[in-house]
């Protein structure tokens, strides 16, 4: 009994070291990987080498942003204004706060003079051309 309990624990000790082998989990490896390939992926290696896809263009604005160099806000000029900006983001380039609750337009509380007429800062975009912004 006990010779036989012997050579099956010799063969499992066998059997379990060519797995290992087998499977790559030796011990004996003479130098660290210093890389991964599962080489899944080889066979697409070379997929899109045929495609032109011409010149690469700048994905950003095709001519940048309209700047409007002529705002002022409570008589401050304000530098670098974008057309089409909000103009509580202006007001705040200028370091104006223009107070805002609903930011939809409904409450009123953002109302400002912009070229003589009243209108709700929060919806209000910046136009070109001269533009003067006056708090209430």
């Amino acid at each position: 009994m006990t010779m036989l309990r012997n050579t099956i624990f010799t063969i499992l000790i066998i059997v379990a070291f060519a797995a290992n082998s087998a499977l790559g989990f030796s011990s004996l490896q003479s130098s660290p990987r210093l890389e991964t390939n599962l080489n899944m992926f080889g066979g697409l290696k070379g997929a899109f080498a045929n495609e032109d896809m011409g010149a690469k263009k700048n994905e950003g604005l095709s001519n940048g942003p309209n700047y409007n160099e002529n705002v002022t806000v409570n008589g401050k000029k304000v530098p670098g204004a974008v057309v089409g900006q909000k103009l509580t983001v202006v007001a705040g380039r200028a370091r104006v706060k223009i107070p805002v609750n609903c930011q939809k337009g409904d409450c009123g509380t953002c109302m400002v003079n912009m070229n003589g007429k009243k209108v709700k800062a929060c919806q209000t975009p910046l136009p070109s051309g001269k533009t003067s912004i006056n708090t209430l």
